[in-house]
């Protein structure tokens, strides 16, 4: 009865050994860094992987100047006014149509 209960033992010794791996993070080609701006992270182009709830979108109209910079401060202004405990913008910028952005909240 001893040794059964020693080679019992020894068995969840070994397996729990084996269990506990280390994983090594691999990037891929489409890994990136996402750039925080005004405490709100900024998708151009591309999605979040974790996953995210859409609180809504916000568009902007006219816009003097029409270069990237601004039509991004002008959505980032519009969306920290409208949902405030937003946490990113997914941007959607349209040559011929009206600017917009998608406001998540990563979960």
């Amino acid at each position: 009865m001893k040794k059964q209960i020693i080679g019992f033992i020894f068995g969840i010794s070994i397996t729990m050994l084996f269990a506990f791996n280390k994983s090594a993070f691999t990037p891929m080609p489409s890994t990136a860094d996402v750039n925080q701006i005004e405490g709100l992270y900024i998708f151009t182009d591309s999605k979040p992987v974790n996953p995210y709830d859409s609180l809504g979108t916000v568009e902007i109209g006219f816009v003097k100047d029409t270069q990237y910079e601004s039509i991004r401060g002008c959505l980032i202004k519009k969306a920290k006014n409208k949902y405030p405990y937003a946490d990113g913008l997914i941007l959607k910028l349209d040559k011929k149509g009206v600017d917009h952005c998608v406001v998540i909240d990563l979960k």
